[in-house]
């Protein structure tokens, strides 16, 4: 099995470089949603806009990052045959 199959590919990258932003977007989010939980109380449409926005950017960052994990295993083509089997001829 080659070394090189079970690395990120580009397109993979570039999923973990948008997870790693979407996180730091919750954690700014959630910031800002305890600073304006404290000035304006829990009854405040911004303070439910914030959590709703803080709820969005977490489950596209674990989703992105669940996405940008490498392969565990190589996947083998539908018509490969396997060493020391015989072909049965159909």
């Amino acid at each position: 099995m080659g070394r090189s199959l079970l690395k990120r590919t580009l397109g993979r990258k570039i999923a973990l470089g948008f997870a790693i932003a979407s996180f730091l977007g919750a954690l700014v989010t959630l910031v800002a949603f305890v600073v304006m939980l404290g000035r304006y109380g829990s009854a405040d449409v911004i303070v439910a806009s914030l959590l709703a926005t803080d709820f969005f950017f977490a489950s596209c960052g674990i989703v992105l990052y669940f996405i940008s994990q490498p392969p565990r295993y190589e996947l083998l083509a539908w018509d490969h045959v396997e060493a020391g089997t015989a072909d049965s001829g159909v």
